[in-house]
């Protein structure tokens, strides 16, 4: 038997499941137990972007981070983190900086996604990275891609004789390039996770140099990026936490490699390397040695992030499926969006193209922008 009750200003409708919508800071040790409960029931929500202690390191850097939670009979069975945008534009946790996201819930809880927009006062949910494998959401999803992982649970040796022939030969090479560099540069160390300051700040200043250099976004210009990324990496407990890896030749820095970590997964954050060793893939040798060290520790599995770059193709022994798409409720919103997108459909086929490309393309930069801010 379901209850009655009102859903910010709508009409009053039969709900079996129960939406309330919170602040971050309201989520207390009763309730992040329970979240890290239903988190630890299944391999779905493995990654550590589903742990509560990720909700709660956005939310000490930003305050448009919401959480709905879903509650059956005064119950509480899942949990919804969302960043709340004007006019009830809503967007995943961590902004463009997250690889995995959807709604940590209970396997057999009853819900729908209209009634969850709904429920956290949301018209419009946009995702990028939604772990395909819930079913709710199949109706939105107009895309799915692969995220590569690393398999680990079975241990290097297993690791190793699984590769294809190409993978092995790409494993061999990096490991020869490996002794090229203690040859001709000196020793190598690595340190599977330094709390050393020069070393994240040495990560910064790379992936700030690599995004302009390739054009990206750069968002460690963003205050907040840095900030949470801190906040991560002074976490270290058994269920989350963050990794900074480091890899030396002699007494210099030659690459380091931010991860995020949950109890099973590792998920690969921010690779960086000096331009310097750049001939010897410093970035590669510093990966063999994590995946090593990930058999060593039983992980499952190194999650790579979507995208088949190279390097994951090399290195990848599985995928897990992420969707892109878009949940909406009927909004004058929603309405705006559809009649930007007819009208920038007619203008890649308007005679007037060339005219129009410019602002065009201002508009997508600053929507790329507005995707971090």
């Amino acid at each position: 038997m379901g209850y009655t009750r009102q859903c910010h200003g709508e009409p009053l409708g039969f709900y079996p499941m129960k939406y309330t919508v919170i602040l971050t800071r309201e989520l207390d040790n009763a309730l992040a137990s329970r979240w890290s409960a239903i988190q630890a029931t299944g391999t779905i929500f493995a990654s550590p972007y589903f742990r509560p202690e990720f909700a709660q390191a956005l939310a000490a850097v930003r305050d448009d981070l919401r959480i709905c939670l879903l509650e059956d009979y005064g119950r509480v069975v899942g949990f919804f983190p969302f960043h709340y945008g004007r006019g009830g534009v809503g967007r995943p946790a961590g902004l463009k900086l997250s690889d995995h996201h959807g709604v940590v819930v209970e396997r057999d809880a009853e819900w729908t996604v209209l009634d969850l927009l709904r429920g956290s006062g949301l018209v419009r949910w946009e995702f990028d990275h939604l772990v395909a494998g819930q079913g709710e959401w199949k109706p939105y999803i107009r895309q799915v891609d692969p995220s590569p992982i690393i398999e680990t649970i079975d241990g290097y040796e297993a690791y190793e004789a699984d590769r294809t022939k190409s993978q092995r030969k790409h494993l061999q090479d990096t490991l020869r390039r490996m002794r090229k560099l203690e040859r001709e540069r000196g020793p190598i160390r690595y340190v599977s996770n330094t709390r050393e300051p020069t070393v994240f700040d040495a990560m910064v200043r790379w992936k700030r140099e690599q995004c302009q250099a390739t054009g990206v976004v750069d968002f460690f210009a963003l205050p907040w990026t840095v900030e949470l990324i801190k906040r991560i990496h002074e976490q270290d407990s058994q269920e989350f936490g963050g990794t900074l890896s480091a890899l030396y030749v002699g007494d210099r820095l030659a690459a380091v490699h931010f991860a995020m970590r949950s109890r099973t997964v590792w998920h690969s954050w921010f690779p960086a390397y000096d331009d310097e060793f750049r001939q010897y893939a410093p970035g590669l040798i510093l990966l063999v040695h994590m995946i090593q060290h990930a058999c060593e520790d039983g992980l499952a599995h190194i999650d790579l992030g979507k995208g088949m770059a190279p390097y994951k193709e090399n290195f990848m022994s599985g995928s897990i499926p992420v969707a892109e798409g878009i949940a909406t409720r009927p909004s004058i919103i929603n309405s705006i969006h559809e009649l930007r997108t007819r009208s920038e459909a007619w203008a890649r086929q308007s005679a007037l193209r060339p005219l129009l490309q410019a602002p065009g393309r201002w508009l997508k930069e600053q929507e790329r922008r507005r995707r971090y801010g």
